[in-house]
């Protein structure tokens, strides 16, 4: 298929924008590589591009000092249930 839409060439191949991805894809690019970077959604960055990229820390003290409940608990489920959906 000479000359269509697929008929391209790179050294490296980074699939998703996230932090891991566009991290080595500037990296590749930085050290000379010629770089192609897919990604399906209509933004770059994934899901940090959305979240804005930061850490949770749970009930951490700023969010105690501003009211904000975040009970230990509640957290601990949640990273039981993202980290080890099988128990």
């Amino acid at each position: 298929m000479s000359g269509s839409m697929f008929d391209y060439e790179a050294d490296v191949l980074v699939v998703g924008s996230g932090a891991a991805g566009l991290a080595a894809a500037v990296t590749a690019a930085r050290e000379g590589c010629s770089v192609m970077l897919f990604e399906r959604e209509d933004h770059v960055g994934g899901t940090p591009g959305l979240s804005g990229g930061t850490a949770w820390i749970p009930n951490n003290s700023s969010m105690r000092e501003q009211g904000v409940e975040d009970p230990r608990d509640d957290a601990l489920r949640y990273l039981a249930r993202t980290a080890f959906p099988q128990y």
